[in-house]
C-alpha cells in the first residue's frame, strides 16, 4: 500500500510537470510561429510556398503519430519528451541559420515531429489519476499551453521590435526561442533520470518504426475510433485546429499586409492565446450548466465565424483585437474538452495511442488548412481566401452540430467503473 502511494505522488509530481512543462514548451513555440510566414517571405517565399512549408509540418507527423503513441505506452511519456526535444531542437537551429527555403522547410518538418511525440507526452503525463483529478490536470495544463501561446508572441515581438531591420528581428526571435530550447532540454534530461519509466517489455523503436511496425500501429490506433466519443471528440478538434492552422500561418501576414506594425501583429496573436488561458476559468462553470459536446460544438462555431468576420474587422485594430479574443476563447475550449471527452473511452495502457490518434487528426487538419488556404491566397488574395475559406468552416460546423444533435447525446462508456460523458 505504501509503494502504491509513494508510486501516485511521484506520478502526481510529474503530471505537474506536463503542466508547467507543456506552458514551456508551447511558449517556445509561440516565440517562433508567429514570425515564420514573415521571416520565409523574408528569404524569397510566395504566400504558396509558404502554405506548402507548413503543410510539411504535417506530413512526417501523419507518419509516425501512432507509432508515437505506441511508444509513450512502451518506454513512457518522459523518454519520449527527451527525443522530441532534440527534435525541437534541430528544428530551430534550422530557423536560425536559414539561408533559403530549403532549410525552412526540414524545420517544418522537424517541428511537426517535435509537436507529434511531445504534445501526446504531455497529455499523457497530466492524464493520470481519477477522473476529477486528471480533468483538474487537463484544465491546468490547456491553460498553461495558452499561457504560452500568449506569452511566446510578445516575448518575440518585443524582441523583433528591438531591431530596425525586421529580418533581424525575427531572426533574433527564433534564437531566443532555441537558446530557451536549450535549456528546457537539460531541465527535461535531469527530471528523466527521475522518472519512475515503464518496462518496454522488448518494444524496439526500430522495429516501431519500420513499415510493417508503422501499419500494425495504426491498425491498433484506428481500431480505438469505433467509440462514438472518441469519433466526436476526433471530430470537432479537426474543425477547430483546421482554424488555428490557417490563423497562425497566415494572420501575421495578413495583418502585415494591412499595415500592422510587427509588435501588434504579436499583441493580437498574443491577445488570443491569452483568451484561450482564460477560457479555462470559465470552463468548469459551463461544464455544469452544459455538456461537454455541446461546449465543443459551440466553440468550433464560433471560431468558424470568426474566419469569416476578420476580413471585416481586419480594417479597424480595436475590432481585430476583439475578434482574435473570441477566436480564442472558442479554440482554447477546444483542448481541454476534446480531451476529457475521449480519454474516459479508453484504459490507461492505450492513452498513448489515443493521443496519438487526435494528434494525426490534428495534423491532418494542418496538412488541408495551409495547403488549401495558400492555393486562395495566391490566386485570388487573403481577404478572398478569408471569406470563402471560413464560409465552408461555417456551413461544416453547422452540419456537423445539426448530425450530432439528431444522433442524440453520447452513450455512456464504462472503463475502470467510470462512466464516459
Amino acid at each position: 500500500m505504501q509503494s502504491e502511494t509513494t508510486h501516485a505522488n511521484r506520478a502526481g509530481r510529474f503530471a505537474q510537470f506536463g503542466v508547467f512543462g507543456g506552458g514551456v514548451y508551447f511558449t517556445i513555440q509561440g516565440l517562433a510561429n508567429p514570425f515564420f510566414a514573415l521571416y520565409a517571405t523574408e528569404l524569397g517565399a510566395s504566400t504558396f510556398l509558404i502554405g506548402l512549408m507548413v503543410t510539411l509540418k504535417a506530413l512526417l507527423p501523419i507518419v509516425i503519430a501512432m507509432p508515437s503513441g505506441q511508444l509513450i505506452d512502451s518506454f513512457g511519456p518522459m523518454k519520449m519528451l527527451k527525443f522530441g526535444s532534440w527534435l525541437l531542437l534541430a528544428s530551430l537551429a534550422c530557423i536560425v541559420f536559414a539561408n533559403g527555403i530549403v532549410m525552412l522547410a526540414i524545420s517544418q518538418m522537424l517541428i511537426g515531429a517535435s509537436i507529434i511525440i511531445m504534445a501526446s507526452s504531455f497529455q499523457v503525463l497530466v492524464a493520470q489519476g481519477d477522473r476529477t483529478e486528471r480533468n483538474e490536470a487537463i484544465k491546468r495544463y490547456s491553460m498553461w499551453m495558452s499561457g504560452g501561446g500568449m506569452l511566446g508572441p510578445i516575448i518575440g515581438g518585443v524582441v523583433a521590435s528591438l531591431f530596425p531591420v525586421s529580418f533581424d528581428g525575427y531572426r533574433a526571435a527564433f534564437s531566443l526561442a532555441l537558446v530557451v530550447a536549450i535549456v528546457f532540454t537539460l531541465v527535461l534530461f535531469w527530471l528523466s533520470a527521475r522518472y519512475p519509466h515503464p518496462d518496454a517489455n522488448g518494444i524496439r523503436v526500430r522495429d516501431t518504426f519500420s513499415p510493417a511496425g508503422i501499419v500494425a500501429s495504426y491498425k491498433r490506433g484506428i481500431g480505438l475510433a469505433g467509440s462514438r466519443p472518441i469519433q466526436f471528440g476526433l471530430t470537432g478538434t479537426f474543425l477547430v485546429m483546421y482554424i488555428q492552422a490557417l490563423y497562425m500561418s497566415f494572420l501575421p501576414l495578413y495583418l502585415a499586409q494591412a499595415g500592422f506594425a510587427t509588435f501588434l501583429i504579436s499583441l493580437t496573436i498574443s491577445l488570443k492565446g491569452f483568451a484561450g488561458m482564460m477560457s479555462r476559468f470559465a470552463l468548469g462553470r459551463l461544464m455544469k450548466r452544459y455538456s461537454l459536446e455541446a461546449i465543443l460544438l459551440a466553440a468550433g462555431t464560433i471560431a468558424a465565424v470568426g474566419v469569416v468576420l476578420t476580413p471585416l474587422a481586419v480594417s479597424h485594430p480595436a475590432a481585430m483585437l476583439i475578434l482574435a479574443t473570441a477566436i480564442g476563447g472558442a479554440v482554447g475550449v477546444n483542448l481541454p474538452v476534446s480531451i476529457m471527452i475521449m480519454v474516459d473511452a479508453v484504459g490507461d495502457g492505450e492513452r498513448g495511442k489515443l493521443m496519438g490518434l487526435r494528434l494525426l487528426v490534428n495534423r491532418f487538419s494542418q496538412v488541408l488548412s495551409p495547403a488549401m488556404f495558400g492555393i486562395l491566397g495566391q490566386l485570388f488574395g487573403l481577404t478572398a481566401a478569408f471569406y470563402s475559406g471560413g464560409a465552408l468552416l461555417v456551413a461544416t460546423a453547422l452540419g456537423f452540430s445539426a448530425y450530432t444533435i439528431r444522433r442524440g447525446p453520447l452513450k455512456p462508456v464504462e472503463k475502470s467503473g467510470e462512466p464516459a460523458e
